[in-house]
Formats: C-alpha cells, structure tokens, sequence
C-alpha cells in the first residue's frame, strides 16, 4: 500500500492515513507498525529489493559469468510496466539516504549484496574466459551498480529516454565492454 502511495503522489506528500486507506485499515493500525513517513519508505523499500532479489536468485540460478550478469541487471533495471513506477520509491529511498545515516546503513547493507552477486559473476567470467582482457573487477562493479543505479534515475526523470529497448541497449553495450572478443575465424 505504501507503495502504491508514494507511486501516486511522491515521498513528500504521503500521509499514514493515506496508507491506511490505501491498505484498508484504519488509521491507528498502520501506526502501530509504522511509527514514522521514514519507517515507511524504508519498509517499502526492503519490500521491492526482497521482490527483485527473490526474482535475481531465481533466473540465476545455474548460470553464471556473463549470462548471469545480464540476467541480473534485468531484474534490477526498470523495465515497464512496473520498473519505472518502482524507481519512484527507490529514488525517494535514495533522497532520505542521503541525509539520515541509519537509512544510509540499511541501503549500503542491500547494495553491497548486489555488488556482491555483480563481482561473483565477474568472477565466474573470468573463469570461464569470456571476460575481457585488462577488465579491473572492483572497476567494472562500480560501473555496473553506477548504470543500474543511473537507469532508475533516467526512468523517472527522463522517461522518454528510457524505455524497454533503450534499457536492453544500455545493457547489451556494457556487456560488450566487458566480453572477450571473439577469436578470429581461421580461414
């Protein structure tokens, strides 16, 4: 409900009572759970990252390297219909992070999880030898989190630049940076 809230009216103009009529309950019941707007966004937050984590872990699951990757980032990424709506409150999340440690703490815990899983694919690319040569792992992390992270802001802030087929561009051009090239055909 929360969700849906923030999605319709932004962050800042979220009432507890809105929620509570959006959850259909009363006022009183959302307050004892939620105590503040903060404890809200937070929860909303959690929501959507445990969603896109349950859906992460499904499609990789007996992949790895690349394919891993590319099938992450497309659990991440905006996607219509409901990604660019999504980012709405993950963005606002960002805002409160910036400026309340506590909020800070609990977005590092979950990102670091991504970084964790973008670095284990990395890993297995390598491995497996489809990494390119001279890709720097700590480097290309940040770049991967960097990109998701710009898409979520572009999808919202920009949204004609950022539909399905430019997000599945985006993503296919930083996957090709990261490729081995293919071996020349012997003749």
């Amino acid at each position: 409900a929360a969700t849906q809230v923030i999605i319709r009216v932004g962050f800042d103009n979220l009432t507890m009572r809105e929620i509570a009529t959006e959850a259909g309950y009363a006022h009183g019941a959302i307050a004892r759970y939620f105590p503040d707007k903060r404890s809200v966004l937070t929860a909303a937050f959690l929501r959507l990252y445990t969603l896109a984590n349950d859906r992460i872990h499904a499609r990789i699951e007996g992949v790895r390297g690349l394919e891993a990757l590319g099938r992450m980032c497309r659990e991440i990424l905006p996607y219509s219909p409901n990604g660019p709506l999504y980012a709405k409150v993950v963005i606002a999340f960002w805002d409160h992070a910036s400026q309340d440690d506590e909020v800070t703490r609990i977005h590092r815990v979950n990102n670091l999880h991504w970084r964790d899983l973008f670095r284990q694919c990395l890993v297995e690319a390598r491995e497996d030898g489809e990494l390119a040569d001279g890709i720097d792992i700590d480097t290309a992390v940040n770049e991967i989190a960097s990109r998701n992270a710009g898409w979520q802001m572009i999808s919202v802030l920009m949204p004609d630049s950022a539909g399905d087929g430019r997000l599945n561009d985006g993503l296919d051009a930083l996957l090709s940076t990261l490729r081995r090239p293919a071996a020349p055909s012997a003749r």
